[in-house]
């Protein structure tokens, strides 16, 4: 199935330094773009990886065409794919703990 880009969900990820251990800030940046590079999305969302520098923005960020969405209005749209919040959360943290993995092995 195929989905435009102008109606999927875009999911800004903020990635933690700490994730990738003591040296965690000195690696963010080529981490993010390994993620970036490593890591497909389903059909129906995009995911951008950059590093969470500043504490006072949210690790996660969802919108639809440049358009933020709210926790709620992201769940909604969600379930249009048969899937929740929290097992679409799951699924990627669980994608991005493998590729730390694989990314600190090289």
């Amino acid at each position: 199935m195929q989905l435009s880009d102008d109606k999927k969900l875009y999911l800004l990820y903020r990635v933690e330094p700490g994730c990738l251990g003591p040296n965690g800030a000195q690696m963010i940046e080529h981490f993010c773009v390994y993620a970036n590079q490593q890591l497909a999305a389903p059909y129906f969302a995009h995911y951008q990886f950059t590093p969470r520098f500043d504490k006072s923005k949210a690790e996660r960020q969802y919108s639809i065409n440049t358009r933020l969405l709210s926790e709620s209005q992201a769940h909604t749209y969600l379930t249009h794919f048969d899937t929740t919040k929290d097992e679409f959360e799951e699924q990627l943290d669980e994608l991005l703990t493998q590729a730390i993995e694989n990314f600190l092995e090289r």
